[in-house]
C-alpha cells in the first residue's frame, strides 16, 4: 500500500491570500490553522496539481497542512 505524502506550508506574515506551491502532484485536501492552533476556513482554488491559492476574510499567519 502506498504511503500518502503530506506538505506543510508556513505563512509567517499575516496575509488574507496564501499562494501555496507544493510537490504533491495532486489536488490535496487542506487544513489551515492559525498561530493559536484554531482551524480557519477559506476559499481554496486549485490552479494546478502543484499550486493552490487560499483566500480568507482577514489576514493572519499560520500553517496549511496538505495531503
Amino acid at each position: 500500500m502506498p504511503i500518502d505524502k503530506t506538505f506543510v506550508f508556513n505563512q509567517g506574515v499575516p496575509e488574507s491570500t496564501w499562494t501555496i506551491n507544493h510537490t504533491l502532484d495532486k489536488f490535496p485536501s487542506i487544513t489551515v490553522v492559525s498561530t493559536a492552533n484554531q482551524v480557519v476556513i477559506g476559499d481554496a482554488s486549485y490552479t494546478s496539481t502543484t499550486q493552490v491559492v487560499i483566500t480568507f476574510a482577514a489576514g493572519f499567519a499560520g500553517k496549511a497542512y496538505l495531503n
